[in-house]
């Protein structure tokens, strides 16, 4: 018989994505989220003590939802966290059918790497069938690299 799926913290979020016409105050919004969410990541992972992957997580937190505000075209991003004791699962919907994929940026880009970070970190990671949700999974050390 299966071990129980033992779930210790499920957070969701839906952050609207706010139409300004500057692209300045874009960023400034998108900053703004991504430093929040990466904050509970922190403080929810310190608090089940599972601090070793904060700031693994932080980062994809970093990487997901800035993607999510970059390429979404819901009127919302959904962020989901879920902590277990074996794994952390980032989830980012943002409502985008195009499949988000890893390229190989140039040395002089300025982009393109969020992926190759996501792939370098994760234990695994992927996207939903229909494209709008992409998701990755962190292990704490000694855990296996199984699929989640």
């Amino acid at each position: 018989m299966p071990a129980a799926l033992v779930v210790l913290d499920d957070l969701s979020l839906a952050v609207e994505r706010e139409q300004l016409t500057q692209a300045g105050e874009v960023r400034r919004t998108t900053a703004r989220w991504v430093g929040r969410l990466r904050q509970i990541t922190a403080v929810k992972l310190n608090l089940w003590g599972l601090s070793v992957l904060a700031d693994d997580a932080q980062l994809l937190v970093s990487e997901l939802v800035t993607n999510g505000f970059r390429h979404g075209s819901g009127a919302h991003i959904v962020f989901r966290l879920v902590i277990r004791p074996d794994a952390v699962v980032v989830e980012v919907d943002d409502g985008s059918p195009s499949r988000p994929e890893v390229c190989d940026p140039g040395p002089d880009s300025v982009r393109g790497r969020g992926l190759v970070l996501v792939s370098a970190l994760a234990s695994s990671w992927g996207v939903s069938p229909d494209g709008t949700r992409t998701w990755c999974v962190l292990k704490p050390p000694g855990a296996t690299r199984e699929e989640v």
